[in-house]
């Protein structure tokens, strides 16, 4: 009994320690308290130095219809150190005008319980009938088979370029005018069981998370149903191979009257999707057909300055953003040449998860030092290649500034020029033997010294 009750107590420590760790780094966002009935109030869990996303349970809110889930990842790259900041998105939305109390409630992320306090929200007439179509475009309605109650594993395409990206959801039906009463059964463990066997091991996974059941109210065809939604994605085919869908089986637990008052009888049902296929199809000819991305994309640049001498460093950004699978684009291919150095770009990403595509922006920093006198158009060495899915066409995003140098030309060995010398100003007097203190991990040694301690504290109590 005392082996038993010291693991327990070092369970609870490493818990208390897990859970600082989590409060630490994790806040919790409102949205705007003032809203259209056809906008949502979103409550936001932002979690900073995290690289995987953990599971996240919103709470359900007395008179809000809690809605579409998204998710976005910032990754950037600040003097060398990679920060993280992962932000999940709820929405709720009001079944009609009025104003809603939002009493203090929590949020769990990854078990721990976050804290909020409340707010008050107004949702009323909508300003405009502009609706934010991002955000709850749902995949096209399922085919029914004339069951009140079905399973249904829906696509939003039946054909997809390679690295062309397609939306992916599996959903439960239930008819409100079906005479059955039913709940559901091992639903975790037979969820990762689908999962298994459904996702197709030739695509690249962009999900929004789904930790919890989300329930929509429909309308198919003239017929009002419940939708319990269980997983939700984006797939991107990697290769040619077409992406193959199988029938799966969901286990419910349907509730039976006897004829006996008041008796219940629960009896396992269940209930089987279609198949799908989705053709993938090849770029047309091209001599990178097999290296470009492939989406809907436009690009953002940014140049530090536009008039400098030789040798004199400048800052480039080149930021590519739209639709398509963000965090497999590749950097811009740059030629060796006379005019330039260019140093290797600092990437940073932007990601946005949500139910029907996925969207963001990839930045490549440049440091760039001109050699030569002159006047350089950047198109000519930065243009980007894609392929437009929609348009069925290759596009280039090229730049538009340009750099004026002017001054002697710069020689390797001879930088004897006035003025800053870029890149490499005061380099002698940098001192790389400083260290800075982190803060974050002394914290964390401290906290896992305590828990040691308090360990060894009641190891000594149950000796004795």
């Amino acid at each position: 009994m005392r082996l038993y009750a010291i693991l327990y107590i070092i369970l609870c420590f490493l818990n208390i320690s897990l859970a600082q760790d989590i409060t630490s780094t994790a806040t919790i966002e409102l949205g705007s308290r003032e809203l259209g009935i056809n906008e949502p109030f979103i409550i936001s869990a932002v979690l900073k130095d995290v690289e995987n996303r953990p599971p996240v349970i919103f709470p359900d809110i007395n008179g809000l219809e809690k809605r579409s889930r998204s998710a976005t990842s910032t990754v950037n790259t600040i003097d060398g150190k990679k920060i993280v900041v992962q932000t999940i998105n709820q929405e709720y939305y009001a079944g009609k005008i009025g104003q809603y109390e939002i009493p203090d409630f929590f949020v769990l992320i990854n078990g721990v319980k976050v804290r909020s306090e409340g707010t008050t929200v107004s949702f009323g007439v909508p300003e405009s009938n502009v609706i934010n179509t991002d955000e709850i475009t749902y995949l096209p309605e399922p085919e029914l088979n004339g069951e009140d109650v079905f399973l249904s594993v829906k696509t939003d395409k039946r054909s997809v370029y390679i690295r062309e990206g397609f939306a992916l959801g599996i959903s439960l039906y239930i008819a409100e005018s079906a005479p059955v009463q039913m709940e559901f059964y091992q639903f975790n463990i037979q969820l990762q069981n689908i999962l298994k066997k459904i996702r197709p091991a030739n695509c690249w996974e962009e999900n929004v998370g789904i930790e919890e059941i989300v329930k929509r109210q429909v309308n198919i065809k003239g017929k009002k149903y419940t939708e319990y939604n269980m997983y939700q994605a984006q797939l991107f085919p990697i290769t040619l191979q077409d992406v193959v869908l199988p029938s799966v089986v969901l286990n419910m637990l349907v509730i039976e009257n006897k004829n006996a008052v008041n008796v219940q009888h629960k009896v396992i049902r269940s209930f089987r999707s279609l198949p799908r296929l989705i053709r993938v199809k090849s770029l047309p000819k091209h001599p990178l057909m097999d290296q470009v991305a492939v989406g809907q994309y436009n690009m953002a640049e940014k140049l530090s300055s536009a008039l400098v001498y030789p040798g004199e460093s400048v800052r480039y950004e080149f930021k590519i953003q739209g639709l398509g699978n963000i965090a497999a684009i590749p950097a811009p291919v740059i030629e060796l040449n006379s005019s330039f150095d260019f140093y290797p770009p600092e990437r940073s990403q932007e990601i946005k998860r949500s139910y029907s595509k996925v969207s963001g922006e990839m930045t490549f920093d440049y440091f760039v030092v001109p050699r030569k006198d002159g006047t350089f158009p950047l198109s000519r060495y930065f243009q980007w290649i894609y392929f437009d899915p929609v348009q069925e066409r290759y596009d280039t995003l090229r730049s538009a500034k340009k750099i004026e140098v002017k001054g002697e030309d710069y020689k390797l060995g001879n930088i004897s020029l006035s003025g800053s010398m870029g890149l490499y100003d005061n380099l002698e007097a940098l001192d790389s033997t400083k260290e800075s203190f982190n803060y974050k991990g002394f914290f964390k040694a401290v906290t896992n010294a305590l828990v040691i301690i308090l360990v060894l504290a009641m190891f000594w109590v149950f000796r004795k």
